[in-house]
């Protein structure tokens, strides 16, 4: 087709005919398909207008999938095991470890990206497909449940996966899970990580429910909130109590990562977890609350839809607040959205002075930097909730113990892949770094029988690497000799007997030539995760115009 007769056809002075459009064309195929669909029946044609350039970006969205990307510090550090066959210690890179013992992280042709189903290729189907789908036909755990009292009189529970009757308490491996908002152990995403750990690998596992979550009678005058901590870490000693010799790990989801977060900061180095996984985590709570308000998606339904998940659940206890000098019942029930809740309810219960201190002092990104422990976050760069201006990026550069996990797509709490939609891809990285931590203390030199995780920070200060460096410290090697020295002294005593080490360790460099695993180049990693992160969304972009602009055209001149 000429430009003359284009001119022609867009000034209504000649009909267009379909046998202009020939084989070379790019438009060729969807413009014949229109044509003789609407000779048929014209009446398909605007639905197709508008279905198919979505399903074509959905079409490219799957089969392009969605690489991990992955940040943690430069310099992280290093984790002390026994070497079986030459029968000594050594010092192996934290990341380089994880990496090797996750492919779902590190190996794209084993499992390191995410292909979102095909029809559910957006965050907010991701997102809505897991808040609404019912799982009870597909992951059937059968808990048992504890009730545990609190100081103030108030009551937590915890569901056991097997029960203790079934698996006595003994040394297996033990992961402590926390559920998101309103949620429990009824949650689909955590039954699906139980079922993986206790039947594919045998560990136990342990729901922590809080109060009033998961049919959790409420006894007294106070919920829980994002910087509540207390409940978890009774709940800890409660099962260290329990399994004397069992070791913990825990993962937290969505609002229970950020309490799980913020509890590993308060406990540094002397935390019961050997590790933690946050997945979905928002962090930042004011900036959170702020991104959801500014979308409509976000201001009409999600926030309207926590807000009243809130309430539902104050509602069955309001007799805890009716005579209250704290809350106002009828605020709450005039509220609308979550920021309406945390104002009228959770921000007086805690006694914080406004609703953005609350937002503000609840935000784990804050205690990112004091955590001694080795810990996984995941979160998926299109959630709606935890949304990804948020997550704290500089703050897991800056500490060695910490990485950072993202894909493009997934949603909140989502990661369905396959046709039917009812598996997660966020179970196998999960599992797989939960393993690597549980295997690599089991690898570490054993002399005590003490459960204290055997993982602990013993990384030199900023202040002590510059004097090694500038050959300040008279022998360079002083530092690192008298933290081996208070380690052994630590080993004697009980308390630990796997130290993490800073990579300028003499240890580290001493045994680095022996005893190197294969190098893992995680520089080009990142390079070619952005690569194709930026090179997948300008292609999506360019793909949904061209399918769409030619269908406009089409439609235009049939219409003229």
């Amino acid at each position: 087709m000429d430009m003359e007769t284009v001119s022609q056809i867009l000034m209504g002075h000649q009909q267009p005919s379909w046998d202009i459009f020939n084989a070379t064309s790019a438009a060729a195929g969807p413009l014949r398909f229109l044509a003789a669909l609407d000779q048929n029946d014209g009446s398909l044609v605007l639905p197709l207008l508008i279905l198919l350039p979505f399903f074509v970006v959905s079409l490219f969205r799957h089969y392009t999938n969605s690489a991990v990307v992955l940040t943690y510090n430069d310099d992280p550090a290093s984790i002390r095991l026994f070497n079986q066959r030459t029968g000594k210690e050594q010092s192996e890179n934290l990341i380089d470890y994880i990496l090797k013992k996750c492919p779902s992280l590190s190996d794209p042709a084993r499992g390191a990206t995410f292909k979102p189903s095909i029809w559910m290729t957006s965050g907010h189907l991701q997102t809505a497909y897991a808040a609404y789908r019912d799982f009870n036909s597909i992951y059937k755990i059968p808990y048992e449940r504890e009730l545990l009292s609190t100081p103030d009189g108030g009551t937590v529970s915890v569901d056991w996966a097997p029960s203790v009757k079934t698996m006595p308490a003994d040394d297996t491996p033990t992961l402590v899970l926390l559920h998101g908002l309103t949620g429990g152990s009824h949650e689909s995403y955590i039954r699906a990580l139980v079922e993986t750990m206790t039947k594919d690998h045998g560990y136990r596992c342990v729901v922590f429910n809080a109060r009033a979550c998961a049919n959790t009678e409420l006894t007294s005058a106070q919920l829980y909130c994002g910087s509540w901590t207390d409940d978890l870490r009774m709940v800890v000693k409660h099962i260290r109590k329990t399994l004397p010799e069992s070791k913990l790990m825990s993962v937290g989801f969505s609002l229970g990562a950020n309490i799980l977060m913020n509890y590993m900061g308060e406990e540094g180095d002397q935390c019961e977890f050997l590790g933690a996984m946050s997945v979905g985590n928002p962090f930042d709570l004011m900036g959170t609350c702020l991104a959801i308000e500014r979308g409509w998606l976000g201001s009409k339904i999600y926030s309207p839809a926590m807000g009243g998940n809130l309430r539902r659940i104050f509602m069955k206890h309001t007799k805890w607040f009716e005579n209250s000098d704290i809350v106002d019942v009828d605020l709450v029930l005039r509220g609308k959205s979550i920021r309406d809740f945390d104002d009228a309810v959770t921000r007086r219960v805690f006694k914080y002075r406004t609703v953005h201190e609350y937002y503000r002092m609840a935000s784990s990104s804050q205690r990112i930097l004091d955590i001694k422990r080795p810990f996984l976050c995941l979160n998926a760069l299109d959630d709606p909730i935890a949304v990804s201006e948020c997550l704290p990026r500089d703050e897991v550069k800056n500490n060695p113990f910490g990485l950072l996990a993202t894909t493009a797509r997934g949603g909140h709490l989502g990661w369905f892949e396959g046709f039917f939609s009812q598996r997660r891809w966020c179970t196998k990285p999960l599992a797989e770094f939960c393993i690597a931590l549980f295997e690599a203390d089991r690898r570490s030199v054993s002399r005590t029988p003490s459960n204290k995780p055997k993982i602990v920070a013993d990384v030199s200060t900023t202040e002590n690497k510059k004097n090694q460096q500038d050959g300040n410290s008279g022998n360079p090697e002083s530092h690192i000799v008298r933290n081996v020295k208070t380690l052994e002294h630590m080993d004697q005593g009980g308390a630990t007997t796997m130290p993490l080490r800073n990579k300028m360790g003499a240890e580290q460099h001493t045994q680095k030539a022996s005893h190197s695993q294969p190098h893992v180049d995680r520089q080009a990693i990142e390079r070619r995760d952005k690569k194709n992160s930026l090179a997948i969304r300008s292609f999506s972009r360019k793909s949904f115009w061209a399918t769409l602009l030619p269908l406009i055209v089409y439609y235009i001149m049939k219409r003229r």
